[in-house]
């Protein structure tokens, strides 16, 4: 009886927290990894805590994303423009 009344709080405490722990969505947790990645310091090249969860591919992107912004490679529509890259690459700075 103690054994299963055991393995019966195990199993609900395992569902609870499984529960809570889909209370982002992953869409959701991208910006939140967006978000600190944005706010990091230039010096600092580590994963962001937030940025846990994320998928490999998916966390690079984000990556390249804030460091081509930085670049101001990124039209006014936040995306990248080719333009802006070469007026900058065939400038001399």
């Amino acid at each position: 009886m103690r054994i299963r009344t055991a393995v019966t709080t195990v199993a609900l405490l395992a569902g609870l927290v499984g529960v809570a722990g889909c209370g982002q969505s992953y869409e959701e947790k991208t910006e939140d990894c967006l978000t600190a990645l944005k706010a990091r310091t230039k010096d600092d090249k580590a994963k962001p805590s937030e940025c846990d969860g994320i998928k490999r591919k998916d966390y690079l992107t984000l990556v390249m994303s804030v460091a081509i912004d930085d670049l101001g490679w990124t039209g006014e529509d936040g995306k990248f423009d080719k333009n802006k890259m070469l007026d900058d690459l065939t400038d001399g700075n």
